[in-house]
């Protein structure tokens, strides 16, 4: 039996996902998947459960694949354990597709607060800048890159928790099937211009897509965004010119972040470093509680921080012609993080390759001499007879030929002619 699509904005749905989770009420949907509010019946707890939907257009041979792919990595993601990181409680399988159990937390995102406000203020912006910053550090001290940093990613509660969610589950299976195409998933007016231009992700995107977030916030409005068409935006933030923020407190660190060149952009420890002195005010009391008086579910998501799929674009030429290369930068090549965090602890299927094991080295052979004069052979001791000589050079054309089996009787034969030539010697000059 397959797997049943959800209807595109059920307002509940009762499933039992693995025997456990009851879903109740939809909290998000997107095209690679959908975030339901359920209820763990075995712990007695509200749990968020995202059901990972594959890529279309994917192979049935890959499915299998891509799935084991999601499980690995939602157990790296698992490690984090920091206060403004959404806890991943539980990955399961149901029907062989992927649901992720994490932390529900009532919250509204901040593209939800954006939608209800004109921008935030200094203090709010930097709370929120600070709390990211902070998520993104422990992510990457671990090895782990979000991919998708955007408000539609940062969560906001009203007791003054912030947390960052979606470290790219879904998006990292549909990476692995849509980069040979020339097309990528994203978000158009938070993508980073290395990524943009089909280059690896790496930590630094992260620090771009930081930047980007804190733009929206305190502008009120995206980096960029050409009247909502997604392939337009990107070249926009490929080949153009990066958006200055209004000068403020935050300006210098959103200009900081949001540098073309990725070895260039601000380190988090100084982000951090910067935007401590602007937290001043206890976070509960940022938010006005009216702010969450209206719930995100249900309400059309921002466009610009919807995750699509559109085509890469070319890198800029500097000016002598050259093409940089995507994703370097100059970064440390410590920055690169690995996509896959390890094998599964279960078996996913017959091994990749069935190559029958090669043989055993065998013991290198000296190679024949070329036909023809064969070799002079090596002369004797001058003061051995000649028979003693030409017995020698007999025995050391025998040995090149007979190397391994003839040197200890060649050794012997050796000795005993040198010692009866010494002998004769004496015996001959009296």
């Amino acid at each position: 039996m397959g797997r049943v699509p959800a209807p595109p904005d059920p307002p509940t749905d009762r499933r039992l996902v693995a025997g456990r989770y009851r879903l109740r009420s939809v909290l998000g949907s997107g095209s690679m998947g959908t975030v339901w509010s359920a209820y763990d019946e075995f712990l007695h707890r509200p749990v968020a459960v995202k059901e990972v939907r594959m890529p279309h257009g994917v192979p049935p041979a890959r499915v299998t694949e891509l799935r084991e792919r999601t499980l690995r990595e939602a157990r790296a993601i698992a490690v984090l354990s920091h206060p403004n990181v959404v806890i991943l409680h539980d990955v399961v399988r149901e029907h062989g597709d992927p649901y992720v159990v994490m932390e529900l937390l009532p919250s509204r995102s901040l593209a939800g607060l954006l939608s209800s406000m004109p921008r935030l203020t200094v203090p709010q912006a930097a709370a929120m800048g600070e709390a990211v910053a902070a998520a993104l550090e422990a992510a990457h001290a671990a090895g782990i890159t979000h991919r998708d940093v955007k408000p539609g990613n940062v969560l906001i509660s009203a007791d003054g928790r912030i947390k960052l969610t979606d470290f790219g589950i879904a998006r990292n299976v549909s990476e692995a099937t849509l980069t040979h195409t020339g097309v990528m998933l994203g978000s158009p007016a938070f993508i980073a211009p290395e990524v943009a231009t089909g280059g690896p992700v790496t930590y630094t995107a992260d620090l771009w897509g930081l930047g980007a977030t804190l733009f929206a916030a305190t502008e009120g409005r995206p980096p960029y965004d050409a009247d909502g068409d997604p392939l337009e935006t990107v070249v926009s933030v490929v080949q153009g010119d990066v958006p200055r923020p209004a000068p403020g407190p935050l300006a210098p660190v959103v200009r900081g972040l949001m540098m073309k060149k990725p070895s260039d952009r601000m380190s988090l420890s100084e982000v951090r470093r910067r935007l401590y002195p602007l937290l001043a005010q206890p976070r509960h009391t940022l938010f006005p509680g009216e702010l969450f008086q209206e719930s995100d579910t249900g309400r059309a998501r921002d466009d610009a921080s919807v995750t699509r799929v559109i085509p890469r674009v070319p890198a800029l030429a500097e000016p002598n012609g050259d093409v940089p290369a995507s994703g370097s930068g100059g970064a440390p090549a410590e920055g690169a993080l690995a996509d896959d965090p390890g094998p599964l602890p279960f078996e996913t299927g017959p091994p990749a390759s069935t190559a029958t094991p090669a043989a055993p080295d065998r013991p290198a052979r000296s190679s024949p001499r070329p036909s023809g004069r064969a070799a002079p052979a090596a002369p004797g001791p001058a003061w051995l007879p000649r028979q003693g000589q030409d017995l020698i050079a007999g025995l050391a054309g025998a040995v090149s030929q007979r190397r391994g089996v003839l040197l200890a009787v060649a050794c012997v034969v050796f000795v005993l002619t040198a010692a009866l030539g010494f002998a004769l010697t004496r015996i001959l000059a009296g």
